[in-house]
């Protein structure tokens, strides 16, 4: 029996999240929505018609993605601990992602089969199956889609919360290639509606994009791609 998987997103309940949460019925036991900055009316009773068991967390109004999904990481711990489960998995995904039918299963059951920490999907249409072990960059073309990514739960595995908006996914990618490995999985490519646009349109996130690659280079001596 496969564990269970929660899903954690933080988002500001713009449009797109009614289409993410729609692609994961039937794939995860539960949601995490980490509001920030929320656009709508309360966000739990918007959410407990959405036809899926979600949990809103509070991710306060400062912008720091990497500890939104910290909040959301130790939440699904602790709901696992409540169900007595040893094992559980966590996707994580941007609000402007849409899943595809047996994205939660494929991922989940071949990070398991390979041991590995983390498992992503592949988005350049590769064919072959690739564990990346070691904290070593990889090929631009195989790195970690941070807008779309499995940890196996029970790994402890955090982001570092110095990385607030950029970066923070290619950090965790390299831990968890040192903690057993992050696996790139073909054929079930996400859909990314709307990559970059609340970046590209502020400038004060675009200067802490700045700052989040000058943290990366400090910590790792090279930029992640």
């Amino acid at each position: 029996m496969s564990p269970r998987t929660w899903a954690v997103t933080p988002s500001n309940g713009r449009p797109m999240l009614d289409d993410l949460i729609d692609s994961l019925k039937e794939q995860v036991y539960d949601v995490i929505v980490v509001a920030n900055n929320w656009q709508r009316p309360d966000p739990a009773d918007w959410l407990e018609s959405s036809g899926l068991p979600v949990v809103v967390a509070d991710g306060g109004a400062d912008r720091n993605i990497s500890r939104w999904w910290n909040i959301g990481f130790d939440l699904a711990a602790q709901h696992a601990g409540w169900l007595g489960d040893s094992e559980w998995d966590v996707l994580v995904v941007n609000d402007d992602v849409v899943c595809p039918p047996g994205l939660v299963e494929t991922l989940g059951a071949r990070m398991r089969e390979r041991g590995a920490a983390m498992a992503y999907p592949d988005q350049a249409g590769g064919q072959q199956e690739i564990l990346h072990t070691g904290a070593a960059p990889v090929p631009l073309s195989q790195r970690i889609t941070g807008y779309a990514f499995m940890l196996r739960g029970e790994s402890g595995l955090r982001a570092d919360e110095d990385f607030m908006w950029w970066a923070g996914d290619d950090d965790l990618g390299l831990r968890a290639q040192a903690a057993g490995g992050a696996l790139l999985v073909p054929g079930i490519p996400v859909e990314h509606r709307a990559p970059d646009v609340q970046t590209n349109a502020s400038p004060v996130l675009s200067a802490q994009t700045a700052r989040d690659m000058d943290t990366f280079v400090a910590k790792w001596g090279v930029r992640p791609w």
